[in-house]
């Protein structure tokens, strides 16, 4: 039988932690083709614990979170909530206006191949006056349905997209850079949202042409324009170093302080899980 390659890259549990208590726990998860974090929060909107596995994207996702329904006593307990986030590529924001939901199938097929082994779902999107279609495999969606028959799933562009007038500069146009493993996301934003895209990426290259390539396509300036990073990019690196050099008005994203973070928690760059912490907070 195949051994599944699945790693914790980051685990953190508050002192007095107990599964006892998870009825009064908020549960949230990020799923995406490479990692799977998990959150419990309490009814304070402390932060309590958190869990960030690692895998291959040759893995089969749903594989990879049945083995650790299987394995992980996280998965065996029942929560006040639980809420999901689906991090892929195969998403498209469609306005209110033009939406309709027998036609979800269509909308991502503009621009995505979409197989028999997905079901297509749906958010609404407030803060744009969209829709985000998007699909998930529906092997995962079974799972997630009977392990956790209260869960509320939402796509990761919803939750992101619905923080953008938090970060938002009085003063300039906004960018905001969110980086995943293998992905990264472009959201700009002038007084609406203008332009949201996800971009595979290998170099420090990559970024920089998504990013001016995005600026430009929307007539945005680079000195006219405020960078903010999130997620998985260290203020050391390589690429943050580069960037600086590129962007003037570059900052780090900061969570919101309605999250409170304690103990070994508070260790946690403040732009680290932004759309973790984003997927919790739109639930509030």
């Amino acid at each position: 039988m195949k051994t599944l390659a699945a790693k914790i890259k980051t685990k953190i549990i508050a002192p007095d932690f107990d599964f006892k208590q998870s009825s009064k726990l908020r549960a949230c998860i990020e799923i995406s083709n490479t990692d799977i974090v998990t959150a419990l929060f309490s009814e304070q909107n402390e932060l309590v614990y958190l869990q960030h596995y690692t895998f291959k994207s040759n893995e089969k996702i749903d594989k990879v979170f049945e083995h650790l329904v299987h394995t992980e006593a996280f998965f065996s307990q029942v929560y006040l909530n639980v809420y999901i986030s689906i991090l892929n590529p195969l998403y498209t924001i469609v306005p209110t206006s033009l939406y309709q939901s027998d036609n979800n199938d269509r909308w991502l097929r503009f621009n995505h191949t979409i197989t028999d082994d997905v079901v297509v779902l749906q958010d609404e999107v407030y803060s744009t006056d969209s829709k985000c279609v998007y699909a998930i495999n529906q092997n995962l969606k079974t799972l997630i349905d009977q392990t956790f028959p209260n869960n509320h799933i939402k796509h990761k562009t919803t939750c992101i997209a619905e923080s953008l007038t938090e970060f938002a500069s009085s003063k300039y146009k906004s960018c905001l850079v969110h980086v995943g493993t293998d992905n990264f996301d472009i959201a700009l934003y002038d007084k609406k949202m203008l332009f949201f895209n996800t971009f595979e990426y290998q170099s420090t290259e990559d970024f920089l042409y998504f990013i001016l390539a995005s600026l430009e396509q929307n007539k945005l300036q680079v000195d006219e324009t405020e960078i903010t990073l999130a997620g998985e990019i260290e203020a050391q690196s390589a690429l943050y170093n580069t960037l600086k050099e590129y962007f003037p008005k570059l900052k780090f994203a900061v969570n919101n302080k309605v999250i409170i973070l304690k103990n070994d928690f508070e260790k946690i760059p403040n732009h680290f899980y932004y759309s973790l912490f984003n997927l919790y907070l739109c639930a509030l």
